[in-house]
C-alpha cells in the first residue's frame, strides 16, 4: 500500500507548528501499530513514490514486497511525501508522539532531524552488522554520525556530474567543454544561437527547495578553489578567496549569456525538466536523476554524463557526495523489526535492485553483480564510482544548513544579476550565520 500526499496538504516546519501541533497533518503510528495477528505494521516515510514512473520508486516497491514476503513479523507500508516537505512533516509528527517507524532522510538534513528529535541512534543495532559488512561500504559512514552516535545508514551514493544533451551540442556545432571557461563559452554560444530559447548552461538560482541547485554548484566550486562552505567547527567559511572565485564563476556564466534571468525560477527540478524537454543544453546534476531523465521522449542516449570539468584542462572539479539514508523513528514501538528492514534494505540483493534503477550502490561488492556488470550503462556506473572515490567531497551539514542555503541563494541572486559586490555579499551572509552560532 502506498499513500501519496499533495504538496498543498503538507505543512512546512516551524517552531509554532511543532508547539501547537495536535491536529492536522500526518501523525503516523508511532505507538500501538500492531495488527491483530501479531504482525508489526511499520510505516516507511520516503520521497520515493512506488506508483510513479521513476525507476527508483519501482525498485523500492520490489524491495518492500520482498521484505514483506520474506518474514512474518512485520509488514511495511510506504507513505510518499515530496522531498522538499518530508523533513518538516516527519519532525512535526514526531513531536506529537507519532511519526514513521522508518524514515528516509537525505544526508544534508540528518542533523535537522537529530535536533528535532524525530529519530533515534542505531549503534546498538548496527554494531555487529557493521563489523561484518562495514568494510564493503563505499560511502563514508562517519558522515551519518552526530555527536559520536550513528543516526542513520546510507543506502545510496550520489555524485554531481556534468550533463549535456549531445543532440543539442551537435545541432549548434559545439564541442563538449573540458574546462569551466570552455563550458561558459559553449553555454553562451548555444543560448545565443537558439535566440535565447535554450539555456546553454543552467544553474538554478531559485529559492525553492531551499536553494539546493545553487548550493550543489557553489559547494564543489568553492572546494575546487581550495575552500569550504562550512568549516570543521561548524562555522561558515565561504567568505574567502575560494568562495569569491566560486561565485565569480557562476556570475561569469550569466555575464557571458550562458543563462539568463530564467535561472531565478529554476530549482533542481526545473533544471532537470529543462534537460528532458530540450530547453537546457548543459548542467551539473546528480547521478540519481540520470535514469529517470533518459526515459523522457527524445532523451535516451542523447544525455551524456562526465566528471565536471575543472579550472584547467585535465583537471576535474571535486564532486559533492551525498546520499539518502534510512533512520529509525524516535517513537517506534518495534525497533527490532525496523532494524530487520534496514538490514534487508542494505542487502546486496536490494542494492542490486537500486543499481538496476540507476542508483549508485553504497556497497563495493554490488559492482561485481550482474545488475551492474550487465547494465546498459555499466561503464558509466563504474565511472561514477571512481569519480566518487577519487574526487568525492562530503560536506558538513549543520542542523540549520537549510536556512543558510536559502539566505545564500538570495544573496547570489543579487550578486549575479544586480551587481552586488561578491566579497561583501558573501561576508554579510557568513557573518549573519556565524553570529547565531555564538
Amino acid at each position: 500500500m502506498t499513500i501519496r500526499l499533495d504538496r498543498r496538504r503538507l505543512l512546512t516546519l516551524g517552531a509554532a507548528t511543532i508547539a501547537a501541533a495536535g491536529t492536522g497533518g500526518l501523525v503516523g503510528c508511532g505507538s500501538g501499530n500492531g495488527s491483530g495477528d501479531g504482525v508489526a505494521e511499520l510505516q516507511l516515510w520516503t520521497f520515493l513514490d512506488p506508483t510513479g514512473t521513476d525507476p527508483r520508486g519501482k525498485a523500492l516497491q520490489e524491495i518492500i514486497d520482498g521484505f514483506n514476503a520474506s518474514q512474518s513479523a512485520a509488514k511495511v507500508t510506504v507513505t510518499s511525501i515530496n522531498y522538499a516537505k518530508i523533513d518538516g512533516e516527519v519532525i512535526r509528527a514526531a513531536n506529537t508522539g507519532g511519526g514513521p517507524d522508518i524514515v528516509n532522510i537525505y544526508l544534508p538534513q540528518l542533523a535537522q532531524h537529530v535536533e528535532g528529535g524525530s529519530i533515534q541512534p542505531i549503534d546498538d543495532f548496527a554494531k555487529d552488522w557493521l563489523a561484518q559488512a562495514g568494510s564493503a561500504y563505499l560511502f563514508p559512514i562517519d558522515s551519518a554520525r552526530i555527536d559520536g552516535q550513528l543516526m542513520a545508514l546510507p543506502w545510496e551514493s550520489r555524485v554531481w556530474l556534468f550533463w549535456y544533451r549531445k543532440d543539442l551540442l551537435d545541432r549548434y556545432g559545439v564541442t563538449p567543454p573540458t574546462t569551466l571557461d570552455e563550458a561558459v563559452a559553449a553555454g553562451a554560444a548555444i543560448r545565443r544561437a537558439s535566440g535565447n530559447k535554450i539555456t546553454g548552461f543552467a544553474i538554478g538560482l531559485s529559492e525553492q527547495s531551499l536553494g539546493a541547485d545553487f548550493m550543489e554548484k557553489f559547494d564543489p566550486l568553492t572546494a575546487g578553489y581550495g575552500g569550504a562552505v562550512i568549516g570543521a567547527d561548524g562555522r561558515a567559511t565561504f567568505a574567502s578567496d575560494a568562495g569569491a572565485q566560486a561565485m565569480s564563476v557562476i556570475k561569469k556564466f550569466a555575464d557571458a549569456g550562458a543563462f539568463g534571468r530564467e535561472a531565478l525560477t529554476m530549482g533542481a527540478d526545473e533544471v532537470v525538466n529543462g534537460v528532458k524537454a530540450g530547453t537546457v543544453a548543459m548542467a551539473i546534476a546528480g547521478s540519481f536523476r540520470v535514469a529517470a531523465t533518459r526515459t523522457a521522449d527524445g532523451v535516451g542516449d542523447n544525455l551524456v554524463t562526465t566528471p565536471v570539468p575543472g579550472v584547467t584542462a585535465g583537471r576535474r572539479l571535486p564532486t559533492a557526495v551525498a546520499g539518502q539514508t534510512l533512520a529509525m523513528g524516535a517513537n517506534t514501538e518495534h525497533p527490532e523489526q525496523v532494524w530487520a528492514f534496514i538490514r534487508y534494505y542494505l542487502s546486496a540483493e536490494s542494492q542490486a535492485k537500486f543499481a538496476a534503477a540507476g542508483v549508485l550502490p553504497v556497497l563495493r561488492n554490488v559492482y561485481d553483480q550482474p545488475a551492474v556488470t550487465q547494465a546498459q550503462n555499466a561503464k558509466e556506473l563504474l565511472e561514477w564510482r571512481d569519480y566518487l572515490a577519487s574526487d568525492g567531497k562530503v560536506s558538513l551539514y549543520p542542523a540549520d544548513y537549510s536556512e543558510l542555503s536559502t539566505n545564500l541563494v538570495k544573496a547570489a541572486q543579487k550578486m549575479v544579476f544586480d551587481g552586488a559586490p561578491i566579497p561583501a555579499g558573501l561576508t554579510e551572509v557568513q557573518n549573519q550565520y556565524n553570529q547565531k552560532r555564538k
